[in-house]
């Protein structure tokens, strides 16, 4: 089949896409930034239109599979994936949402829920005269999107098997959906998250506010020391400190600090597929 509804087969070239297959569609969000924006979907080389598959939503969407549309280089979740088949573990659908041209406004829409970034440390960032809505788009993300994608891709109906992940302010995009609807996300990839940005206050006050809703849901914590990612490893451990303190179970989350991560989309890619493999067993 060539296209799925309004998802249309990826056919630009050149492209970097080695496995599987990728479509995309424009969709108008009800958001503060950039209404329209490109959604990404990878179908896994052993697609069948028969069968339910776990579903993966990452930010920054332009970054999944192909190294031509994106500035900073791809995560290569082909590639990722067609290792993981190969070891016999399931086979799962990534949906990408590009993220909002601006740097200020991409940063704004993956915050916290109703949390001020309050650090100054990040050169040309001034994040004083915008108006917090990331909860727009949060709710767009769980109550439209993934219903959207499920009309016309078969996704599993299990929770567990839904997912959320993204790094840098991505990785706080996945904290944040995962929290907000913990039933309706049962995993989150959180790489890199800039938890640095906030007041370990404030953090902590919306953690103590929704890890309770948390029960099963599964966690996947990771960051680097290298450069600008020595800004990462603390607070990141630290929250996942946090987690396991308010009970959450270890079984349930997971930290892995790279000492040779650098902040970027090929230091996370090699890290793809060991957070899958505890996610998604």
């Amino acid at each position: 089949m060539e296209n799925f509804g309004p998802f249309k087969l990826y056919t630009k070239t050149p492209n970097d896409i080695h496995y599987g297959r990728l479509y995309t569609t424009e969709v108008e969000m009800p958001i503060l930034f950039s209404k329209k924006r490109t959604v990404r979907v990878y179908l896994p080389e052993d697609f069948d239109e028969n069968k339910k598959y776990p579903l993966l939503i990452m930010s920054d969407g332009q970054n999944i599979v192909d190294k031509y549309t994106t500035a900073f280089g791809a995560w290569s979740i082909d590639v990722h994936e067609h290792n993981l088949i190969k070891e016999g573990r399931r086979s799962f659908i990534v949906v990408g949402i590009d993220s909002a041209p601006n740097p200020i406004h991409r940063a704004l829409e993956y915050s916290f829920p109703f949390i001020k970034i309050e650090n100054k440390e990040v050169p040309g960032y001034d994040f004083d005269d915008f108006v917090f809505e990331s909860h727009l788009f949060y709710k767009y993300v769980a109550l439209e999107l993934l219903p959207f994608i499920k009309q016309y891709f078969p996704i599993s109906d299990k929770k567990e098997d839904i997912g959320v992940g993204g790094s840098s302010m991505g990785g706080v995009f996945a904290t944040s959906l995962i929290t907000s609807y913990p039933d309706i996300f049962g995993f989150a990839l959180v790489f890199s998250p800039g938890y640095f940005l906030y007041s370990e206050n404030s953090v902590n006050k919306y953690l103590d506010e929704t890890l309770p809703k948390l029960s099963d849901n599964k966690l996947f914590f990771y960051s680097g020391e290298v450069d600008f990612e020595k800004k990462f490893p603390e607070r990141t451990k630290a929250t996942y400190n946090y987690f396991l303190s308010k009970g959450i179970s270890s079984d349930n989350i997971t930290l892995l600090i790279d000492p040779n991560g650098v902040h970027n989309e090929q230091a996370w890619s090699k890290h793809f597929e060991e957070a899958i493999k505890f996610l998604l067993k």
